[in-house]
This record gives C-alpha cells, structure tokens and sequence, in this order.
C-alpha cells in the first residue's frame, strides 16, 4: 500500500523537533503574506522559540542531568525540577551519551556532562575541593537522589560554549549530540561541531589532522543543510536541495556508503562530510546509535546501518557482513503507515503515526520496545539458540499509546508523549532513567510522578543512561502565533518559492 498523499505532503503535526511540517508552514507563509506555490519544507531551517521547564532523571555519574555540583554524583530515581535549565529560556535540547547541550531563547548554546573527550566545546578546569551541600530536599532526597562522589562544578553546571570566535553573530536554529560530539546548526545552514569521533578500537579522531577539538570550528565543505541528527559516533546531515551527507565511525554501515576496501584509515574518510548517493528528494532524517533512517517526499522510509537486532526493519537476511545495511534499503515493513516521527536507540526503533500509534521493534531483550513479547506473532519474532524471542522483525503497535506527539530512545530505553501530555516510559531502570519504580518496566507504563503530574509535557529526550523531560513554560501559547524562527536559505524568494 503506497503512502497516502496526506503522508507525502506533510500534516499539521509537530515533530519530534517540536517544530512545523509543510501544512503548518504554508499557513504562516500566508500570513507574512508570501506569495507564490507552497514553499518546500527544505527551503527552511526551522529554530525552536517555546522556552521550556526541563525535568531530569537517570544516572548522573558524570553531571549529565545538568544539576550542577549541588546535587552529587549518582542516580536521581525520579523526576525533578531542573532549575538552572528552566530558569535559561532553553527552547531546544539534545542528549548525548553523557553530556547534553542545550538552545537558548536569547541564542547562546549551553553545555554540561562528561567533558573528557572534548563534547563540552570550552574549558572546565577545576582544581578540586570541597562542594557546599545546599538545603535542596526536593532534588537530592533520598527518595530521589542515591548520593555519590562531588562532581566537577564546571561540567555539571549548563555554561555557555564562546562560539562568537569562529561564528561571528550567527543566530543558531539546531543541535545535535553524539556520545562526545557536539554539532551547532545555523539559520544560513552552516554546522560548526567540536570533541571527537571514537573507533571500535577506541583510537580518537575529529578529523584526519585533529585528535580532540576542544573548541567549536565550521566543519568544512557543508552548506545549505536545514536539519542535523547524530547516532553515537555519526552524524547525518539533510540539505536543502534533498539530498544527505554524513561523517563519523562508519565501521557498522552507519554512514550509508561503501567504503574503498584500500581504505585503512577510517579518519581519512569517513571524517569527511560526504552525500549518501543512494538519498534523493529526502525531506527528514533520524539517527539511532548505529543505525539511521531518511524518509523521502513520497513518504517511504530508507534506513542503514547496524541491524544485529533487526533495529532498521530491514529482514536480517537482506543484510551484509553479518548484519550491517551497508547501504539506505527501503524499509518495507513500513509501507502503508504515515510515519511522522523516527527515533531509535541502540538496538530498537520507533515510529509515531499521524494518527499517534507509536510502532515498536527491535531487540526484545531489554523491554525497550514496550511490548507483550508473549502476545506477539511467532512469524514476526526471530528467536535465539535456546529458543527465547530475540528480536521483532515487524513494527508493531505499542499496546496502551494513543494520540502520542513525540517518543524517545536511547540505548535500552523509551519514552511517548501524548498529546494530552502524559508520559510513558518502558525498558531498562537501573539507573533510574525511567523514574519509575523497578529494574525493568516490561511494558509503556504511565510516569506518574509528583513532579510532573498535570504538567504540559510537550517534550522528551534521551540520553545513554539519563531521562529529560520540557514542560511548556507559557502553557497559553498559541502556536499558530510562533515565528518558528524562520529562516530562508536565500534572500532570492522567487528562487525558493
């Protein structure tokens, strides 16, 4: 069944950018009162402008929650308030593995976690001590918090990254983060990035000639992009005109193209931005940890990359040098679904339908994909050598979730908001990133914490081992009043239009 042509145009939904598709993009060009045919969603770069009141939970062995050293090392078991991120305007957030970055409302990029490759973009020597414990019961209870060794004020705290150096007065639109990567984008679609790239083998490289870039620098040879997404050790990149460049480790097929088997170095080649020949007229892109998908203007998703556990759709059978898609293949098992939204964690994956199912499949093991493994087909489940279903092949409805906005995956955990704006979490807990109470929650199951209980929850991100949630700071808003902060890729509108 081919998509649908509500599919392919685009719906009024947000995504999981929090941001306007086509429809919703055509009725503001109307009311700037542009003239001229619909214009097409990649002549923009869409920037976040809803402030947010960020809530975390999850391990915090390494300040990822953001809370700065008056919360110390260890797992924060529910969701709390995060003051000094909500009392920032943050409009945008991206977690990596364990350091997050967050967009501002007054432009500035802010940056805190595990800085030791570099992902931090600025220096947070700290020559040690003691940390004054302040009186903050409501985030460092025991109920909340299992306390551990003081961490390093000036990588738990969100700082400001001094981009002005390489990037001038330019107004940024997105971010993205690997596990110790940072990436900027701005709003004349240049990417600036700063830390490093990791191999299977755990030698470092940003670049062929640079190690560990400790400050931010233009990443070269890319321009007109629009979004920016990466997986653990890869990035993906769509541009203007459709097409998707990508860099980073590709040693899985995560960078969606063949490599020279004379190729030895992997810094001399996959560290260069490069186009995925295979992607044509691509309108959104996602990353898992290995993996990542693209979906095209005709509603069809391509996916590549890691696939032991069948995390891209992809029949394993299809897949090479024992279970790599080392090139974007069709996902198949996506047909006559309106996807509106990818996420994927490191060996499972999720869609949203513009009817708000969310789809799950992938590894079993861990209960990411949220699902009554018993209740399950046999004919969609491969199991391993003692006979124990392994991985799902089929993406299937996760029982429970309706009207969902916007889902999140990491490495072994999910998350669905809906758009009554309640909030599901399913997978692993041992670190407390789900907020709920056991070690494994086997099914989507309601957060129905205190701290969060009729809140407007409008967004979710996940880390490796940490949960961040954003309630809508001025819960009146109107969204058919937001700017959206666009920005055109040239000054030419009969060009664009």
């Amino acid at each position: 069944m081919p998509p649908s042509k509500k599919s392919a145009r685009g719906s009024k939904r947000h995504h999981e950018d929090g941001l306007p598709d086509l429809a919703t993009l055509v009725d503001h060009a109307k009311r700037l009162k542009i003239s001229g045919p619909p214009p097409s969603p990649l002549t923009f770069i869409l920037k976040h402008t809803r402030p947010m009141k960020i809530y975390v939970c999850g391990g915090n062995s390494g300040g990822e929650l953001g809370l700065g050293p008056a919360v110390k090392s260890g797992n924060v078991t529910r969701p709390v308030l995060n003051p000094l991120l909500s009392d920032a305007g943050v409009v945008h957030i991206s977690t990596g593995g364990m350091h997050g970055a967050a967009l501002t409302k007054d432009n500035k990029i802010l940056t805190w976690g595990v800085n030791d490759s570099g992902a931090l973009g600025r220096d947070v020597t700290w020559d040690g001590g003691m940390v004054d414990e302040k009186d903050n019961e409501d985030r460092n209870s025991d109920s909340a918090s299992d306390d551990g060794a003081d961490l390093n004020p000036n990588e738990s705290t969100p700082t400001e990254v001094d981009i002005t150096s390489v990037a001038g007065n330019a107004i940024f639109a997105q971010l993205a983060t690997t596990d110790n990567a940072t990436f900027a984008l701005t709003n004349t679609g240049l990417v600036y990035g700063w830390g490093t790239f990791r191999s299977n083998e755990g030698e470092q490289a940003f670049s062929s000639t640079v190690e560990i870039q400790r400050r931010p620098v233009l990443i070269p040879a890319l321009k007109g992009v629009v979004k920016i997404r990466c997986g653990g050790n890869h990035v993906v990149a769509l541009t203007a005109d459709g097409t998707v460049s990508t860099w980073g480790r590709g040693t899985e097929g995560q960078l969606g193209r063949r490599f020279s088997k004379r190729i030895v170095d992997w810094t001399k080649e996959g560290l260069v931005p490069r186009k995925v020949a295979a992607l044509k007229n691509i309108c959104n892109i996602s990353t898992g940890a290995n993996h990542s998908f693209a979906m095209d203007r005709d509603g069809h998703v391509w996916s590549w990359g890691l696939n032991n556990a069948g995390q891209t759709g992809i029949d394993d059978s299809l897949g090479e040098f024992g279970g790599f898609v080392t090139i974007p293949t069709l996902v198949t098992s996506l047909r006559g679904h309106d996807i509106a939204q990818l996420e994927a964690g490191s060996f499972h994956s999720l869609a949203v339908t513009e009817d708000g199912k969310c789809l799950a499949w992938g590894r079993l093991y861990s209960f990411a994909t949220g699902l009554k493994i018993d209740s399950l087909p046999a004919d969609s489940i491969i199991n391993d050598y003692a006979g124990r279903p392994s991985i799902l092949k089929t993406p299937t409805p996760v029982e429970g979730l309706q009207n969902v906005s916007c889902v999140a995956a990491a490495s072994e955990h999910s998350l669905a908001v809906t758009k009554e704006h309640k909030v599901y979490t399913w997978g692993l807990n041992l670190s407390g990133q789900l907020g709920q109470k056991g070690e494994e929650i086997k099914v989507a199951t309601l957060l129905d914490r205190i701290a969060i209980k009729g809140k407007p929850i409008v967004w979710a991100g996940a880390g490796g081992q940490y949960t961040m949630l954003g309630e809508a700071a001025e819960p009146n808003h109107d969204p058919k009043n937001d700017a959206y902060g666009i920005s055109r890729l040239s000054e030419d509108l009969d060009e664009l239009l």
